[in-house]
């Protein structure tokens, strides 16, 4: 199992423009990653977010980090949402590991 494939496809919808690239460079990262279960995913994810933005997340209404490396022009560029990440990225991306575990 390549824990990358859970990052396949992509959401028809996003938070702010560098949400996208969030998944990306999540993406990369995955195949060193041994995670087959939702909680160690999810903590993965927050270390990886405070990694990059320097920031916790959190659920927060508003709450977000713009990362310079995710800057790609445009009003919200760089800018991840949090709360996109909490409420939907995240699940999504939890129940697409239990789909892959249990192939």
């Amino acid at each position: 199992m390549k824990l990358s494939e859970i990052f396949e496809d992509k959401p028809k919808q996003w938070g702010f423009r560098g949400d996208p690239y969030f998944w990306d460079h999540l993406k990369e990262r995955a195949d060193g990653q041994n995670i087959t279960d939702q909680d160690e995913l999810e903590a993965w994810i927050r270390e990886e977010y405070l990694s990059v933005s320097g920031k916790p997340l959190t659920g927060d209404y508003m709450d977000f980090a713009v990362v310079e490396q995710f800057k790609h022009g445009g009003m919200s560029s760089g800018g991840v949402d949090n709360l996109w990440w909490v409420k939907k990225g995240i699940p999504l991306l939890k129940s697409r590991l239990e789909e892959l575990s249990g192939r």
